[in-house]
C-alpha cells in the first residue's frame, strides 16, 4: 500500500481486501468499517465484513453485516443467505 492516507470508501475497501488476503483480518475489518463510515450504503464492504466476522467466529456481527448487505443488494440473496444460514446455525448450536 502507498504511504498516502486513503481518501475514499474505495481506498479503504481496497485496503481491506489486501489485509484480508494476507490474513490480517482485524485490520481488514477496521478498513471495511472506515469504508462504511464514508459510504453507509456500500454493500460490498458490508458483505466482505460479514465474511470476515464469520471466519473469526463472530457470528452475531456476521449476521448483522450480512443482513445489511442483503438489504442494500437484494440480488445477492444466494450468496448472502449462505453466510446468514451458516452463522445462524453456529449461534443456535
Amino acid at each position: 500500500m502507498s504511504d498516502e492516507m486513503p481518501k475514499s470508501h474505495l481506498d479503504y475497501y481496497r485496503m481491506a481486501k489486501s489485509y484480508g488476503a494476507s490474513g490480517r483480518y482485524e485490520e481488514a475489518i477496521e478498513a471495511y468499517e472506515k469504508a462504511i463510515e464514508l459510504k453507509r450504503d456500500y454493500a460490498h464492504a458490508w458483505y466482505y465484513k460479514a465474511q470476515l466476522h464469520y471466519r473469526l467466529k463472530e457470528y452475531d456481527q456476521a449476521v448483522c453485516c450480512a443482513e445489511t448487505a442483503l438489504k442494500l443488494e437484494p440480488s445477492w440473496n444466494h450468496h448472502v443467505q449462505r453466510i446468514l444460514r451458516e452463522a445462524k446455525l453456529r449461534l443456535d448450536a
